[in-house]
C-alpha cells in the first residue's frame, strides 16, 4: 500500500503541470503533447479511412474557412491543422490532439450559419488546446493505481465473491464521483475556450446561445445530470450567457463576421 501511495504521489508531484489557454486554469499531465498528437494523428488516419470524406461543397468549404480562422487566433505553433467533412447524419464534430478537425454533415442543420458552425468547432478545438485528451488519460492512470492499491491491501482478506462486488461498485463510484464530473468539467471548459476563439475570429459570440437551444432538441429525453458526460443544456445554457459580456468585448476588438453565411 505504501509502495503504491508513494508511486502516485511522485508521480503528481513529478508530472507537468500545464496552464490551458484563455480558461488559465491548471491541470497535471502525465502525456506529453508530442505523444498526444501523435496519437491524434494516427487516430485521425484511421477514422478518414473508413468515413466518407466529403470535398468541394459549400458546406465543405465552410468548415475549411471557419476552421482556418480559428486556428490563425488559437496560438498552437505545433499542431498541424487539418479540417475534413464526414458524410454522416449523426450530428457531431470532433477535433483530435494536434488539431485535427473533423465535422459530420448532421450537423449542419443544427448550426444554420457560419457562426453556429464555428461555435461548435471552437468548442471541440477547445478541447484540443485544452489538451483534455491527456487529462483524461492522466485522470485514468491515477485512478486505476488507487482502485489497485484498494484491492491489493484493503480488500486482502475479503472473500473473493465479495471482493469482486466490492471491486465492481468501487468502479461505478469511481465513474460516477470522478470520471464524469471531469468530463462535464471538461465540456465547461471547451465551451469557454471556444466562445472566446470565436469571438476573436469575427463571430457572434451570442449566435453560440441559440446554437444550444437549437441543438438542445436534438436528441430525446437526457439522462440524469450526474450521469452525464455534458451539462444540462439549462445549465449549459445559463453558463454561455454569463460569459457574453467578455466575448462580446473580444468580438468588439475583431474584425466582424456576424453571423455569416447562412446554410
Amino acid at each position: 500500500m505504501k509502495k503504491i501511495f508513494c508511486i502516485l504521489i511522485i508521480t503528481a508531484f513529478t508530472s507537468a503541470c500545464s496552464t490551458t489557454p484563455i480558461s488559465g486554469k491548471q491541470a497535471f499531465l502525465l502525456t506529453s503533447s508530442e505523444t498526444e498528437n501523435q496519437q491524434g494523428e494516427e487516430a485521425y488516419r484511421d477514422i478518414l479511412a473508413k468515413e466518407k470524406v466529403v470535398t468541394g461543397t459549400r458546406e465543405a468549404k465552410m468548415v475549411e474557412a471557419i476552421g482556418k480562422r480559428i486556428a490563425a487566433i488559437a496560438n498552437q505553433p505545433d499542431f498541424k491543422w487539418e479540417f475534413k467533412t464526414l458524410q454522416s447524419d449523426t450530428p457531431n464534430a470532433f477535433c483530435l490532439p494536434g488539431g485535427k478537425v473533423a465535422v459530420y454533415t448532421g450537423i449542419f442543420k443544427y448550426a444554420k450559419n457560419e457562426a453556429g458552425l464555428a461555435t461548435v468547432m471552437g468548442h471541440e478545438i477547445g478541447h484540443a488546446i485544452a489538451r483534455h485528451g491527456g487529462q483524461r488519460m492522466t485522470q485514468a492512470m491515477a485512478t486505476n493505481v488507487a482502485l489497485a492499491g484498494l484491492a491489493a491491501v484493503g480488500l486482502a482478506k475479503m472473500d473473493p465473491d465479495k471482493k469482486g462486488l466490492v471491486m465492481a461498485a468501487l468502479g461505478v463510484g469511481a465513474t460516477i464521483g470522478i470520471i464524469l464530473p471531469f468530463s462535464r468539467a471538461n465540456e465547461t471548459e471547451a465551451d469557454e475556450i471556444g466562445l472566446t476563439l470565436m469571438s476573436r475570429a469575427g463571430y457572434d459570440p451570442q449566435e453560440a446561445v441559440n446554437f444550444w437551444d437549437r441543438f438542445s432538441q436534438a436528441g430525446g429525453k437526457s439522462p440524469p445530470a450526474f450521469l452525464s458526460t455534458h451539462p444540462p443544456s439549462p445549465q449549459r445554457k445559463e453558463h454561455l450567457q454569463s460569459l457574453l459580456p467578455k466575448a462580446l468585448t473580444e468580438y468588439q476588438s475583431s474584425p466582424k463576421l456576424g453571423i455569416g453565411q447562412e446554410f
